[in-house]
């Protein structure tokens, strides 16, 4: 039986982990501000960082974590003397600070002995530093240290147990109390939160399902109507020919038998008229009551949803707590001068997308720091002070989108540099380069590979940071927006939602296959008529609004099915469309609606897909992508190039066949999806089980399977394969987020031919494996 004792302070500790990481973040970059603050701005920033670190150390000390409590003290005697002496420190005694901050977050974790060596080291040379600075006489004018019971009522807090043992991912949410009390703050699991949202989100699909019974309704009374009608045409047609025959002189038996038959063959079909217009008024009656319904459904949804909502937006400013530490390290290894200008606000945003804006900010902090701010003897020369900034502005820009703009006044982009090292990697040619202009030459940056670093270093240089933001914006359905002086200073602005739950898309079709494309990225919808295309320098353009702009047959792109003579034509619809800097008119077969779609994920099995930036549910139940604009201009302007094609058709007969054994339906339609647009022959399906009663009945070319299914896994299904003369030498291909060297080795000792680690997934890595083996 376990020791309650035990549990408890299990618990205990993974609450308290939760609130020393946001006391801590406070605690670094309270540290970069003192060491760039004035005169004026010191005291109180000394004893903020000191109400911090009492706080930090009594947790510590209540959770029995006496290595972190012993550094807080000797750093919270530090700053005692500041408090006390008003002294400045130099910048090599703040290293060591930073050194604590950084020793403290491991300590968060699971310290090793070598770190709580360090620990034990640096709390030897901080007490030696609190040491040589003076005491001084107390300060009327400085703040006294907080009251215990303050700090009584802060731990007191951090001893509350979660609700869930192993959890310290929490969201804080106010809910009010009786009129006149103040608001009650309560910590929340966020996968509560989490499972919550899913379940509100979710609603979309019923309401998209019930407007789609509600359609089938409607054409069911339409159908039954025009039967009605061609029924009456029929017996207008007999009453004819009665008459006809009634005018032709014969047998009396005959007149009467044909006249009665007559007169039974209407009634009857009068009959049949009263009981289908009786039940088509019925389906009506129905279907009007349920689009009733499905009126008051939405309205409650909404509602819903914008609750469910709110309590998952957090504090933008979270985001921002670990840039001055970065920078200030950043800087300093670079021999670089370097301050931040943060203003944020007070902007909330969904903690989602909050998740993706702190990995961007990173990533382009660093590289302003890496490639804009130049090095103090640089700048000097040029005119400009020795130390670069950085500004970092946040703000409202609609009701339902934030500006995150990320400015350095350092040397700007250098435009032909850039232009080089595309054309270098291959991802330019120098007939498109004539046709580019300078903003458009700038989202160069964001492609994968290309970097203007003369070198690479430990943080950049490899071209892969900017393109990493490109990507996320891109996921969250934002826009990213890059401007530039050179010499000057270059600034990139993310456009991100506030929420991230629906978007509003066009759902279209290309050679049968249905797709969602956002309307965020949408100028205009036109309709092509013969002649509107022309070829100018060997690719189709289209004039819009007297701008040639360049067009992209998306089946062409993503190597759907085989073009007949009628696709090629110049009818359809033309999508007008921007992104990555460029304006380009999308080619389609037919519009099918506009609507409200939740999109998934393609999570981490299949993180990287050309083209596709997730999937979503139609009311009929079908999956169907969403398009990533971001790709589509890439790898379409580049492809009416004369650039290789993204899928190679191959005929019927030539096609390999492949079977995809995968439980997650998303990746399997996915999966399907990729491999067809590769000239495959794809089947699927959804375990173990189910694939080797296929493999029983067809024959295949390959399997590409998951790992983790239910019934028969994918180890167990490759070691069938293996066991069975008639597939023991098919290609086995593992696709699984199983990526550690022990997981590999049982994959690979199972017989698999090839492994691919989902959460490394890219689409060109999986059908060059496939090109290989089949």
């Amino acid at each position: 039986m376990a020791d309650p004792s035990k549990e408890f302070l299990r618990k205990l500790q993974a609450t308290f982990r939760t609130e020393a990481e946001e006391h801590l973040a406070a605690i670094v970059s309270g540290i970069v501000q003192l060491e760039q603050a004035s005169d004026g701005a010191q005291k109180e920033l000394v004893e903020r960082i000191l109400k911090k670190l009492h706080t930090l150390k009594g947790a510590a000390r209540a959770v029995n974590l006496p290595d972190l409590e012993m550094l807080c003290h000797a750093t919270e005697s530090v700053f005692s003397g500041l408090r006390t002496s008003g002294r400045l420190l130099e910048a090599a005694q703040f290293d060591l600070l930073h050194q604590a901050g950084n020793l403290a977050g491991q300590l968060l974790e699971q310290p090793s002995g070598r770190t709580r060596n360090q620990a034990a080291a640096l709390t030897g040379r901080l007490n030696q530093l609190s040491a040589t600075i003076p005491a001084g006489e107390k300060r009327d004018d400085i703040m006294p240290p907080a009251a215990e019971s303050d700090v009584a009522e802060t731990e007191a807090e951090i001893a509350q147990p979660a609700d869930e043992p192993g959890a310290i991912d929490q969201t804080v949410l106010a809910v009010p109390r009786s009129a006149g009390t103040q608001a009650e703050v309560i910590r929340v699991h966020s996968r509560n939160l989490d499972a919550i949202r899913y379940q509100a989100e979710e609603l979309l699909s019923v309401e998209l399902g019930l407007q789609h019974h509600i359609n089938d309704l409607l054409q069911l009374a339409d159908s039954m109507r025009e039967q009605r009608e061609r029924l009456q045409l029929t017996e207008s047609d007999s009453r004819r020919i009665v008459r006809k025959r009634q005018a032709i002189p014969s047998a009396p038996s005959l007149q009467t038998s044909s006249a009665g038959d007559a007169a039974s063959a209407a009634g009857r079909t009068t009959d049949a008229e009263s009981v289908d217009d009786s039940v088509e008024r019925q389906c009506r009656r129905v279907a009007g009551a349920l689009a009733k319904t499905r009126r008051q459904f939405v309205m409650t949804r909404a509602k819903l949803m914008e609750a469910t909502l709110e309590t998952a937006l957090v504090p933008f400013a979270s985001a921002l707590e670990q840039l001055p530490g970065l920078l200030r390290n950043l800087a300093r290894s670079r021999d670089k001068l370097a301050l931040l200008d943060i203003h944020d606000d007070s902007i909330q945003i969904d903690r989602r997308i909050l998740d993706v804006v702190r990995e961007t900010l990173i990533h382009l902090v660093t590289n302003a720091v890496d490639h804009g701010i130049e090095p103090p003897a640089v700048r000097l020369a040029s005119g400009k002070p020795a130390d670069g900034t950085i500004r970092i502005r946040v703000r409202q820009r609609d009701a339902n989108r934030v500006s995150v703009t990320v400015a350095d006044d350092g040397a700007g982009i250098d435009i032909a540099r850039l232009t080089s090292a595309a054309i270098r990697d291959g991802s330019l040619s120098e007939e498109r380069l004539a046709g580019l202009d300078d903003r458009q030459k700038l989202h160069l940056a964001l492609q994968a590979g290309i970097s203007t670093a003369a070198q690479i270093t430990s943080v950049s240089g490899r071209g892969m940071g900017l393109a990493i933001v490109a990507e996320k914006v891109a996921a969250v359905g934002g826009e990213l927006l890059i401007d530039n002086l050179p010499g000057v200073g270059c600034s990139f602005e993310l456009l991100l939602p506030v929420r991230l739950s629906t978007l509003r898309g066009l759902v279209l079709r290309v050679r049968g296959v249905p797709f969602v494309f956002p309307l965020s990225g949408m100028e205009a919808v036109r309709a092509l008529k013969e002649g509107d295309l022309c070829t100018v320098e060997n690719r189709e353009t289209l004039l819009v609004a007297g701008r040639v702009v360049p067009a992209i047959r998306l089946g062409q792109l993503l190597g759907i099915g085989r073009a007949e003579p009628s696709q090629v034509a110049e009818d359809g619809v033309a999508v007008i469309a921007r992104a990555a800097g460029s304006t380009f008119a999308l080619l389609v077969d037919e519009i099918l609606s506009e609507q409200e779609v939740l999109p998934k994920s393609l999570g981490k099995q299949l993180r990287r897909v050309r083209c596709i930036t997730g999937a979503t549910q139609l009311g009929d139940g079908s999956l169907v992508p969403i398009l990533g604009l971001e790709d589509i201009a890439r790898y379409g302007l580049a492809a009416g190039e004369g650039a290789a094609p993204v899928a190679v058709q191959r005929d019927a007969a030539d096609r390999k066949r492949v079977l995809v054994v995968e439980d997650s339906i998303t990746s399997r339609l996915l999966l399907k999806h990729i491999l067809e647009g590769a000239g495959y022959q794809v089947d699927t399906a959804v375990d173990g089980l189910d694939a080797l009663s296929q493999l029983r009945q067809e024959t295949f070319d390959a399997v590409v399977s998951d790992v983790e299914m239910p019934q028969l896994d994918g180890l167990a299904l490759t070691e069938r394969l293996r066991a069975n003369p008639k597939t023991e030498d098919m290609p086995v291909i593992l696709v699984t987020s199983l990526q550690s060297p022990e997981e590999k080795e049982r994959g690979l000792r199972a017989g698999a031919d090839a492994y691919v680690v989902k959460g490394a997934f890219d689409q060109d890595n999986l059908l060059k494996t496939i090109r290989r083996l089949i």
